[in-house]
């Protein structure tokens, strides 16, 4: 009896030793390297005449291969090639789909070369591009800027003068922006003040869902809800205006949200750049 269970022991280490040496699998990466590159090849080779959807589509073949290897472990050099290699070929996609003024996919081609490697200077130049073509002026203007914090990256000295002049293109077309909004919003500041001041009497008075039965005279109205003369003159002379307010309501709304964040995410820049 002890004898088997001494060799049921040894069986069931044996089984352990086994079931743990199949969950490791270790992914040979030169392969997979060398066949992802000769697809970026083919598709630089695209790229160069002009066939942009050509081209991406080889350049998502070489991402294809390089995710193989996504569930298994690999040597810590071929991960490191491997990544840097995704991070080419997301910086080359989004180029492509630039040139196919496919703006919203570039930007996120360029955000998961810039999620494999923080400092590629290609891919923030190009999604500060793409940004801008969508007229998102602000993170347009963020993405250059830190791009001239990495010197440019891969810009030659005339393309950095270049990129240079786009920033302050950039941040007098934001500013223009802004003031743009602020006169906006500015104007509708009676709506608002208004607005506070006729949602006080629709409060105390009790009007919801019957506005329209207060639109009459000043004298009716004060009868027939017992307000003061002040608050009557008010609810008969600016009723209407309440309700144009409340209609307005939703786009002033949607103005001051955007300019409290282009505010915020300029503070946040110079802040940085201090």
């Amino acid at each position: 009896e002890a004898a088997q269970e001494e060799g049921g022991d040894r069986g069931g280490a044996a089984t352990e030793e086994a079931v743990a040496k199949e969950e490791v699998k270790v992914c040979d990466g030169i392969p997979l390297l060398k066949e992802a590159t000769e697809h970026k090849e083919t598709a630089n080779g695209l790229f160069k005449r002009k066939k942009f959807h050509e081209a991406m589509k080889a350049y998502e073949q070489g991402l294809e291969v390089l995710n193989r290897s996504n569930e298994f472990r690999m040597l810590a050099d071929e991960r490191d090639k491997t990544d840097a290699l995704k991070a080419v070929i997301w910086c080359n996609i989004a180029l492509c789909r630039i040139h196919q003024d496919l703006y919203d996919r570039a930007i996120d081609a360029a955000t998961e070369c810039l999620r494999l490697d923080k400092e590629n200077t290609k891919a923030l130049h190009r999604r500060s591009q793409a940004h801008e073509k969508l007229g998102q002026l602000e993170e347009a203007l963020s993405d250059s800027t830190k791009l001239k914090k990495l010197g440019d990256g891969h810009l030659n000295a005339k393309e950095s003068e270049e990129e240079e002049r786009r920033r302050e293109q950039l941040w007098e077309r934001l500013q223009k922006e802004n003031r743009a909004i602020d006169e906006v919003a500015k104007a509708q500041e009676p709506y608002w003040m208004m607005r506070d001041r006729f949602n006080v009497l629709v409060d105390k008075y009790d009007l919801g869902g019957r506005l329209g039965q207060s639109c009459l005279g000043m004298e009716r109205t004060r009868k027939q809800w017992k307000m003061e003369k002040s608050e009557a003159e008010f609810g008969v002379k600016w009723i209407k205006m309440g309700l144009e307010a409340k209609a307005h309501e939703p786009d002033v709304k949607a103005i001051i949200a955007s300019a409290t964040q282009a505010k915020l995410q300029l503070a946040e820049q110079k802040a940085k750049e201090s």
